[in-house]
């Protein structure tokens, strides 16, 4: 059997995804829930990419109730995503009997298929998938549309979801890096742009019938399937030790804090307190500091805190606090020219060079180091307290 360039990219995608999910099958990884919805996504996965395969080298013909089996069992990756998303954010989220509902698209394609191609005979079987024209759908193009576009709603939910997240992180804590889940997004905004083109590929193939479609397919495939799986090997893996999702009081926290924006209300004496107290007790220099951990020091309840910073000031807690350390920084950065800029950030409470910088440019139009070389620029300006613009 000859395989070409796409085919041994299929297949060494195939095996990766088969050597992660072995990984994450060992007993220092399984018990994660996280690595068991990854482990599920992986292999569901691997299983697409061995539909294309068969397709492409011709396997399907010779191989026929292994046919399709791929595309049934790829379908599963579109509520395992989600599942394993939430599972990321949240340190005590748990599978319930209530999230079978994900499996969904799956029993309804799955009954669809026993019934027009596994349950017919192996000739039926075989006309079949010499007339489809991509691999793993019949040839109805309704039925093509509906399993791209019920993915593509899955992927649109789950990357809402995220984003929806990384704001509300915003709101309880002053160090959000890694706690944003950016990885994920990137990689669910990749693969969505790659079943975009998908849908408008099956849905041409039924008007343009084209033989240079099956290798068309095997390469994007091949190329989608590699890209997909090293970039999970970059990142899921060392996603739990780096954010392990929010507890169950961080939880409670970030659910009161998103109440809080829905409830406009400004206390004026409690915002008179707390510019105060970040002035002369600078809890802003802690680079772990929580809305939570704020709030205990002037003894309020965290969500009026929270409400009082978003009403009255007009910003999350993660931009309150970086507005201090940034003038924490100027300050620095004036006052004693012979030290580093790396130390510059650590002592003024960010720990991330690229947060540190991107929030200085937005505040001065200048990097730390341009700002340095041109102290005058700060000419009418008092390092010593944020804007409130």
């Amino acid at each position: 059997m000859y395989l070409s360039v796409a085919d041994i990219l299929l297949l060494t995608s195939i095996l990766q995804s088969l050597v992660l999910a072995g990984f994450l099958l060992m007993p220092g990884n399984i018990q994660l829930l996280s690595n068991r919805l990854l482990l599920a996504t992986v292999l569901a996965f691997a299983a697409g990419l061995s539909e294309v395969f068969l397709y492409s080298t011709g396997l399907a013909q010779r191989f026929l109730n292994l046919a399709y089996m791929g595309t049934l069992i790829g379908l599963l990756q579109a509520g395992l995503l989600f599942l394993y998303a939430k599972s990321l954010m949240y340190q005590d989220f748990r599978l319930t009997s209530g999230h079978w509902i994900h499996t969904l698209l799956f029993w309804i394609v799955g009954a669809i298929f026993l019934v027009e191609y596994y349950l017919q005979p192996d000739e039926l079987k075989r006309q079949i998938l010499m007339e489809r024209d991509h691999p793993g759908v019949l040839t109805s193009p309704l039925m093509a549309a509906a399993i791209h576009l019920v993915f593509l709603a899955y992927l649109m939910a789950t990357i809402r979801e995220i984003t929806a997240f990384g704001t509300g992180v915003r709101q309880i804590f002053s160090n959000i890096e890694n706690k944003q889940l950016a990885w994920l997004r990137v990689l669910l905004l990749g693969y969505t742009v790659v079943w975009s083109v998908s849908l408008i590929y099956c849905l041409s193939a039924h008007v343009f019938k084209s033989n240079a479609s099956v290798f068309w397919v095997s390469t994007v495939g091949g190329v989608t399937g590699f890209l997909f799986i090293n970039y999970l090997l970059l990142h899921a893996l060392r996603q739990p030790i780096v954010f392990s999702g929010l507890s169950a009081e961080e939880s409670r926290l970030l659910a009161s804090s998103r109440e809080a924006l829905t409830n406009p209300s400004t206390n004026a004496d409690l915002l008179m307190r707390l510019e105060y107290h970040m002035r002369h007790t600078a809890p802003h220099l802690d680079a772990n500091l929580t809305v939570q951990q704020l709030a205990r020091q002037l003894n309020v309840p965290t969500r009026e805190l929270s409400r009082a910073i978003n009403q009255g000031l007009g910003k999350n807690f993660f931009e309150f606090v970086s507005d201090y350390r940034i003038a924490e920084a100027r300050r620095r950065l004036i006052a004693d020219t012979n030290q580093t800029i790396l130390q510059v950030m650590y002592d003024s409470g960010f720990n991330s060079k690229s947060v540190f910088n991107t929030a200085f440019k937005r505040a001065t139009g200048m990097t730390p180091r341009e700002f340095r070389g041109h102290p005058l620029s700060t000419a009418g300006k008092n390092p010593d307290h944020p804007t409130t613009e």
